[in-house]
């Protein structure tokens, strides 16, 4: 197990743990417990950044743009967000998987292998998109086709950017992904601002400005944070066979149960216009900025589940994933009630007199949000057991409900009945995951005795 992760214990654990300990070893040892504090909390502040970002980009086209064009840009976000989550699946979760399996030489070989991926994975994507604007064109789907032009020329600086701060996270390099993200962040709302003021701003802008903040950011931590790379052309295809033993179980998952909340946003253009579409987009980003605690313990709790599991078993990782959840629960749970009491007010405040009335759609998804957190804690369990296929059906499970209430709500009620079917949906998977992941790990309880 690589000697770059620490598993964070509870403080009375740790005094009775170091009790009679030497001075200099118990300090020593403090010090890396007191670090792998700091990696969780520097996690959870970049992932502000992010989510801070992304909703003051949204609140400045909504007061600069129509709705309509809001909708339009929350459609191309949509196909990044899946774009960057196969990403994930495929290459970036297993690298953070198996990483710690290697050491100095075959690290370095490993890591090469997988930026090869994600160059395979970008010009594939980009070949993709080649292939659907004229396929859309000539279905009748124009309001489809603006946005894949805009990825076709800036999505690629849009994967580098992600590989790059997952890598990041992958070697708990919280600090250099926070420099990234901050970055990227100045440059990105700098210039949004300075094209509204001078009424320029357009979806192809929009993008523009958002992956050439990207390739500065990207240049920048290359130059500074350069790893350890050797590329060895015999181990390229094996790696990809080892990491897809892994993706294999963990894309279906991703496809099934992450994307329902991105495909929704078609689903609504198509049910009700890109002006409802643009609503539920602008509701989804104020949820968003109370959602970056979620994603900031996400992007640590992958690797701590997996050390967890490894040093302590099942009784270990049972310990950080009921912790991980009761904290994300109370957080979560007070952002809804505030959404719940005040959130027709917040979003006058934030985006104008013509979104009011958002605060039935905005309680829902921060309740949406709070079910979501806890099948992300349970789904990491899974992972960490070596067991992700399980999360299969409680995807499939929870996008049948989301698609059922989808169609029955969506064109009635627009972007509430889009957000009351997320929420049932998200509730459904998360509550069969927590069953899954409870006989799991009873399963591997009984075989440890046994042994």
């Amino acid at each position: 197990m690589s000697s770059e992760v620490v598993e964070p214990i509870e403080r009375q654990d740790v005094a009775a743990a170091l009790t009679g300990w030497p001075p200099s070893l118990r300090a020593a040892t403090r010090g890396a417990l007191n670090l792998a504090s700091q990696r969780g909390v520097l996690s959870v502040a970049d992932q502000a950044i992010v989510s801070g970002t992304s909703f003051l980009t949204a609140a400045i086209i909504a007061r600069a743009c129509t709705t309509e064009q809001l909708g339009l840009y929350y459609l191309t976000m949509s196909l990044v967000l899946i774009l960057t989550g196969i990403q994930e699946q495929v290459i970036t979760a297993p690298y953070t998987i198996y990483r710690a399996r290697h050491q100095g030489p075959a690290l370095a070989e490993y890591t090469g292998s997988v930026w090869l991926h994600h160059l395979m994975f970008i010009g594939i994507s980009w070949i993709l998109l080649l292939v659907a604007i004229p396929t859309l064109s000539a279905l009748g789907a124009s309001n489809f086709v603006a946005g894949l032009w805009v990825l076709l020329l800036v999505g690629p600086l849009l994967l580098v950017r992600e590989a790059v701060r997952r890598f990041a996270f992958a070697h708990f390099q919280f600090a250099s992904a926070m420099a990234l993200d901050g970055a990227i962040a100045v440059v990105q709302l700098t210039s949004i601002l300075l094209l509204a003021r001078l009424k320029l701003l357009s979806i192809g802008a929009i993008f523009g400005v958002i992956a050439a903040a990207c390739a500065l950011a990207c240049c920048g931590w290359i130059l500074l944070k350069l790893p350890d790379v050797r590329v060895n052309r015999a181990r390229v295809l094996r790696d990809w066979r080892d990491n897809w033993s892994f993706a294999q179980w963990a894309l279906p998952s991703f496809l099934v149960g992450n994307t329902t909340p991105l495909i929704m946003a078609w689903i609504v253009t198509l049910m009700d216009g890109t002006a409802a579409t643009g609503l539920l987009g602008a509701c989804a980003a104020l949820v968003g900025v109370v959602n970056v605690f979620i994603l900031g313990v996400a992007n640590a709790l992958t690797p701590r589940t997996a050390h967890a599991f490894a040093r302590g078993g099942v009784d270990e990782l049972r310990r950080v994933l009921i912790t991980t959840a009761l904290m994300l629960i109370a957080v979560l749970g007070m952002s809804f009630l505030a959404m719940l009491f005040a959130g027709d007010q917040i979003a006058v405040l934030v985006y104008g007199e013509q979104f009011r009335g958002s605060g039935p759609t905005l309680a829902t998804l921060a309740l949406s949000v709070v079910a979501t957190s806890v099948g992300m804690t349970t789904g990491n369990g899974l992972w960490a057991l070596g067991l992700p296929r399980a999360n299969l059906i409680p995807d499939l499970c929870g996008l049948i409900v989301t698609l059922l209430g989808a169609v029955m709500l969506v064109h009635p009620y627009g972007a509430l009945g889009a957000a009351i079917a997320m929420l049932a949906g998200t509730t459904t998977a998360a509550t069969a995951r927590t069953a899954i992941l409870l006989r799991a790990m009873n399963g591997f309880r009984l075989q440890t005795r046994v042994a």
